[in-house]
């Protein structure tokens, strides 16, 4: 092994710009997986921001949602059937449309895409940083929080509540009505793909302001006792409430979120072929590089079978160089990563987080992909014939 290492590296510092360059084509490599598997976690960590905060165990959508994230309205009656069940402790409606916001600029611009959220002004329905201290401010007429992680189109609402603990704007309601509304304070989520921020208000605010069916709601959280079985309590209410709805745990309701994001939407699809291809760039790019490393040394290897090596053991002088590669162009690759990870989050305000598991797993794919280089390489190795040493 260390015999095989020293040869190994005694070739890399013989070739010192050709070393050089390989590592910077495993960084940058590096840094592609990286941004393709960020991109993928920020796009389904950021969509399934409101599902994963919910306080409860248990959570009724209707059947006719593909996902939550395009959630058909159903009557809150469904969700009252669940109390039946004497392990339900409580149930919670929660409402979601979409709205437009006024800036603060001269112009009257309004932002697209903002999502709003209703529900009963309760402490254990939705966790989020920011959001149990100001609930109480939602007691009153045309109150509402923002999402103080929404994209920079709102960083002048954003400043005035900062500055000033409240600011009157107006929204757009159903009808393409424009409605005032006071914000009257900030919560932290962040955007999506999907939309540029978020504003949170009660649940008789919600039905007034946008002038939906009072029952008509979107999801509804089933708030269980401790030390009930989750899983055998879903199949129980499934079975009691009609066909038309859903019944799933937190777990699986995210499962679903994200199998969707994956497979169904655009954004999805592309992140899957984009982070193939960057696989499939990086073996090339690397197997070219040592292919071209195994062609200047034929001779010296022809040398070593001439004074009785094997080719098992020139292999292992080939291999040990790709996992040298792997881990000197991961470390570059890595720091750059973490970088663009932080400007990408405060830009788009989206959710790219440098994980354990995602370091781990880049790494491990960037072995993988040195390792099926550098073995496809060593078929260079058979035309090192110790009789063209002599010859």
């Amino acid at each position: 092994m260390l015999r095989t290492l020293a040869i190994a590296w005694a070739q890399l510092m013989h070739q010192k710009v050709q070393t050089a360059v390989t590592i910077l084509g495993i960084a940058f490599t590096t840094a592609l997986l990286f941004m393709q598997i960020g991109f993928r976690i920020g796009l389904l960590e950021s969509s399934t921001q409101l599902p994963a905060s919910f306080q409860s165990d248990i959570v009724l959508i209707s059947k006719s949602s593909t996902s939550f994230l395009v959630a058909v309205p159903f009557s809150d009656r469904r969700l009252g059937q669940v109390l039946a069940f004497e392990e339900v402790e409580a149930i919670t409606p929660v409402y979601v449309t979409m709205t437009s916001v006024k800036r603060l600029e001269e112009q009257p611009r309004f932002m697209s895409s903002i999502q709003v959220i209703g529900f009963p002004l309760t402490e254990n329905t939705i966790d989020l940083p920011g959001l149990g201290e100001n609930l109480d401010k939602l007691r009153g007429d045309n109150r509402f929080l923002l999402d103080g992680r929404s994209r920079s189109e709102l960083g002048t609402l954003i400043d005035e509540v900062n500055n000033h603990g409240r600011v009157n704007t107006e929204i757009m309601t159903a009808g393409f009505e424009r409605k005032k509304i006071d914000i009257v304070g900030l919560f932290d989520m962040g955007a999506s793909a999907f939309y540029n921020g978020n504003l949170i208000t009660s649940e008789t605010n919600f039905v007034e302001t946008f002038g939906l069916g009072q029952g008509e709601i979107v999801a509804g959280l089933v708030h269980v006792k401790p030390g009930v079985d989750i899983p055998d309590l879903v199949s129980r209410i499934q079975a009691y409430i009609p066909d038309d709805m859903k019944v799933m745990s937190k777990r699986d309701l995210l499962k679903e979120d994200k199998t969707y994001i994956e497979s169904s939407s655009p954004m999805g699809i592309v992140f899957l072929f984009a982070m193939i291809f960057s696989i499939i760039i990086g073996i090339v790019i690397l197997y070219q590089v040592l292919f071209q490393n195994i062609s200047r040394f034929t001779k010296e290897y022809a040398t070593l079978k001439a004074i009785g090596y094997s080719q098992r053991f020139l292999m292992e002088i080939v291999l040990e160089q790709v996992f040298v590669f792997a881990v000197l162009g991961y470390i570059p690759g890595f720091i750059v990563s973490c970088f663009v990870y932080n400007a990408l989050s405060e830009v788009t305000k989206m959710k790219f987080l440098m994980s354990f598991n995602i370091a781990l797993f880049v790494f491990l794919l960037i072995c993988v992909i040195c390792g099926v280089s550098g073995f496809i390489a060593t078929n260079k190795l058979k035309d090192a014939n110790p009789v063209d040493v002599f010859s």
